[in-house]
């Protein structure tokens, strides 16, 4: 897989890690599989970043070779 673009497609405070108990800063786990991907309808493939000291997610476009 190859990155498309250094720019992020979106930066939100809402956390997938936080949402499933995951959450590093509340209660430190071991590092769970990295990196995420979401697929969407179209097929893009968005790889989940996790910025845990600013409480931030960044999403990035990935496409298959």
């Amino acid at each position: 897989m190859e990155k498309t673009n250094n720019q992020p497609l979106m930066t939100c405070r809402y956390c997938i890690l936080h949402e499933l108990g995951h959450c590093r800063k509340q209660a430190p786990l071991p590092p769970d599989k990295e990196p995420r991907y979401l697929r969407l309808k179209t097929g893009t493939l968005v790889s989940l970043v996790f910025d845990c000291q600013q409480c931030e997610m960044r999403l990035y476009e990935y496409t298959a070779r």
